[in-house]
């Protein structure tokens, strides 16, 4: 049976994967009220890739992770344990944006996008290289 999975489902998967490291995990902007170190989930980009009479047979997911901390080093250091707990998942990072001081919160932001690519026939995420 061909499973379809939505980026509501690709977010609530993405939350409870990163909530596995300790820090924070967030669905929206943090605040001055927010608790750092924090990871902010971005929307989930999905883009139908292969279909078969009109039904979706594989999707590619793309994720953008905000890495929030109080110094640039930690920032990086949670970008790469989101990589270690995302690659669980066959979900692999493409791109990593320059490190920005927010000066709202008074913290650094590491932003980091992953893709991955969704097989609805084996239910099953799948290397994008």
């Amino acid at each position: 049976m061909i499973s379809d999975f939505t980026e509501k489902e690709m977010s609530d998967l993405l939350y409870d994967k990163l909530s596995e490291i300790g820090d924070e995990v967030s669905l929206k902007t943090p605040t001055t009220e927010s608790i750092f170190p924090c990871r902010t989930i971005q929307n989930p980009l999905m883009n139908i890739n292969k279909t078969n009479d009109a039904i979706p047979l594989r999707k590619i997911f793309q994720i953008s992770i905000e890495h929030w901390n109080e110094m640039q080093r930690e920032c990086m250091d949670m970008a790469n344990k989101s990589d270690l707990k995302l690659r669980e998942l066959n979900i692999l990072r493409t791109n990593t944006s320059p490190i920005i001081f927010d000066e709202i919160t008074k913290k650094y932001k590491l932003i980091c996008t992953y893709e991955v690519r969704y097989n609805a026939l084996t239910n099953s995420f799948e290397y994008i290289r």
